[in-house]
C-alpha cells in the first residue's frame, strides 16, 4: 500500500495550462508509482473562501487516514501552500499524536501580512505559528525567478520557522510548470 500525497492547488482557474495544472502533471509523472496522488479541485478556486478550503482539506485528510498507509505527505501550491499551513496550525494532532503526516511542503506560497499581501483571513495567527513549530518535516519551496509571489515570501517563512527546510529553485517560476523542480521532487520522493 502506498502513502498518499495530498496536493492542494493554487487559487484561480485550473486545468490546461492554468493554475497548478502543469505542475501537478509534473508531480504525477515523477511520483505516481511512489504515492497515491490525491489532487481534487478545491471549492470556488477563482474566489477562494479559506474556510471552505480548510473543510475540504479536513475531508481529504479524514479519508486518507482511513484509506491509506500512515505517513502521508501534504503539499500545497501558492494559495494551497498557505492554506495547508493554516490547516496544520489548527490541527496539530495530525502530526503530534497519531503520526498520520510524514511531511508538509508549502510551495510558492504567499506569506500573508507582507506589504501588499495583507489579507487577515489568509494570514497565520500567532497560535497557528506557535503550533507549527512542532512540525518536524516542514519544507518551504520557492523559485528565485517567481514574479507572482516573490522569494521574499519564502524568506519570511524561514524567519518564522527556522526549523523548516528551504528549497530554492533557480528557474521554475511561480507555476513550476517547467524549469528546475528536481530538488523539490526528490525531497518529496524521499517520503514515499
Amino acid at each position: 500500500m502506498r502513502r498518499d500525497l495530498i496536493f492542494i492547488h493554487s487559487a484561480g482557474k485550473q486545468g490546461g495550462d492554468d493554475g497548478s495544472s502543469r505542475f501537478l502533471a509534473r508531480l504525477e509523472a515523477a511520483l505516481d508509482g511512489l504515492f497515491r496522488i490525491v489532487a481534487p479541485e478545491m471549492p470556488t478556486p477563482e474566489c477562494p473562501d479559506v474556510e471552505l478550503w480548510l473543510r475540504e482539506i479536513d475531508r481529504l485528510v479524514s479519508n486518507s487516514k482511513s484509506d491509506a498507509r500512515p505517513g502521508a505527505v501534504l503539499a500545497g501550491h501558492s494559495f494551497g501552500g498557505s492554506t495547508i499551513l493554516q490547516y496544520l496550525g489548527r490541527n496539530r494532532e495530525i502530526y503530534r499524536d497519531d503520526n498520520w503526516l510524514s511531511a508538509a511542503f508549502s510551495i510558492s506560497a504567499p506569506f500573508w501580512g507582507l506589504k501588499d499581501w495583507e489579507v487577515t483571513d489568509f494570514a497565520l495567527s500567532a497560535p497557528e505559528i506557535a503550533a507549527l513549530q512542532g512540525l518536524k518535516d516542514l519544507y518551504f519551496c520557492h523559485s528565485a525567478d517567481d514574479r507572482i509571489v516573490p522569494p521574499e515570501h519564502q524568506d519570511a517563512y524561514a524567519d518564522h520557522f527556522p526549523h523548516a527546510g528551504c528549497i530554492r529553485l533557480r528557474s521554475a517560476g511561480h507555476l513550476l510548470s517547467d524549469g528546475d523542480a528536481d530538488d523539490l521532487i526528490e525531497k518529496i520522493a524521499a517520503f514515499a
